[in-house]
């Protein structure tokens, strides 16, 4: 469905989308360029999540909010409890970001104004403002002024839909 709003008008279709991402808990700073249909959003809490003012999220990407990993390392430890383990860290998705497909953003993680991250990466720490990173785990390949300075005549200026 999102997908054939989209089409008709994107703008139209991210003032809904912001509008729900809001009433579920997520923080929605300005207006979001676009945020694709099929992420997960794990709003394990209100205020988990905060995105950006013209950000982009693609496709398949992940936002984890928590982290129950050791959850099994202390049982076998401590004993069998009526507790459990848990982290809980906010992701912060900053203005101008982009965020690739299927990438994954980690607990407690902050991607920085204007960054990008490549598609399938895993970002286990913060992404600095300005600041190129990729892989598994993500690593800073560059800043975003030199990826403009080598890249930008690769790609073609298009009308926005």
């Amino acid at each position: 469905m999102a997908q054939i709003i989209d089409r008709v008008d994107q703008d139209k279709y991210m003032a809904v989308a912001s509008r729900i991402l809001s009433k579920a808990g997520v923080v929605v700073r300005g207006r979001p360029l676009w945020l694709s249909a099929d992420i997960h959003w794990d709003c394990a809490y209100p205020g988990a999540i905060t995105i950006g003012d013209r950000c982009v999220i693609s496709g398949r990407v992940t936002l984890l909010t928590h982290d129950f990993s050791l959850d099994r390392v202390a049982e076998l430890k401590r004993g069998r409890s009526d507790q459990e383990l848990i982290f809980r860290g906010p992701i912060s998705i900053g203005d101008y970001a982009f965020i690739g497909w299927q990438s994954i953003i980690l607990p407690g993680v902050t991607i920085g104004r204007g960054s990008i991250v490549g598609a399938g990466s895993v970002v286990t720490k913060d992404v600095p403002d300005g600041t190129v990173v990729a892989g598994n785990p993500a690593r800073v390949l560059d800043s975003t002024d030199n990826y403009w300075d080598r890249s930008a005549d690769r790609f073609e200026w298009q009308n926005r839909r």
